[in-house]
């Protein structure tokens, strides 16, 4: 990793790209990466990581709520088939249970999921604001090797 001394204020912003999953979104490391990156490899480095990975995160996020979506509604058009084919007298109470089931899952994993990305950001933010080179996988190895030209 780079020896490089850094600022308190680069320090600072580079810290405030992680953060940016809390308030201010994408916009904030972008604006940092914008007016910094001739200014600072380290503000530099460290809001494309911020970039990219509130990219991968939405990406990787909106792909599986949609797979999940369209796995429950499958799910649920058999289920509701099976019930409504077998007998006259369908059990009523399994096809609302299992949804219910399905759904709390559904939920805890998006809420875990966001809760997540957001504990990681923050362990992201303290380590660049402590002066680390600390690398998010893959695509920080990336982004390292394209602002230092070097692994």
């Amino acid at each position: 990793m780079q020896n490089e001394e850094t600022t308190s204020d680069e320090r600072l912003m580079a810290m405030l790209s992680h953060l940016s999953i809390l308030f201010g979104g994408i916009i904030l490391p972008i604006i940092l990466w914008a007016t910094q990156k001739d200014k600072s490899r380290f503000v530099r480095y460290h809001a494309l990581q911020a970039i990219f990975f509130h990219i991968a995160y939405v990406a990787i996020l909106v792909i599986v709520i949609v797979a999940l979506v369209l796995v429950f509604m499958i799910f649920g058009i058999g289920l509701g088939a099976m019930t409504s084919k077998g007998s006259h007298h369908s059990d009523g109470g399994a096809f609302p249970a299992i949804m219910v089931i399905l759904m709390v899952v559904f939920y805890g994993g998006l809420f875990i999921s966001i809760f997540g990305a957001m504990a990681y950001e923050i362990y992201l933010a303290v380590k660049s604001y402590q002066g680390s080179y600390i690398k998010i996988p893959i695509i920080g190895k990336i982004i390292y090797k394209k602002v230092y030209g070097e692994l």
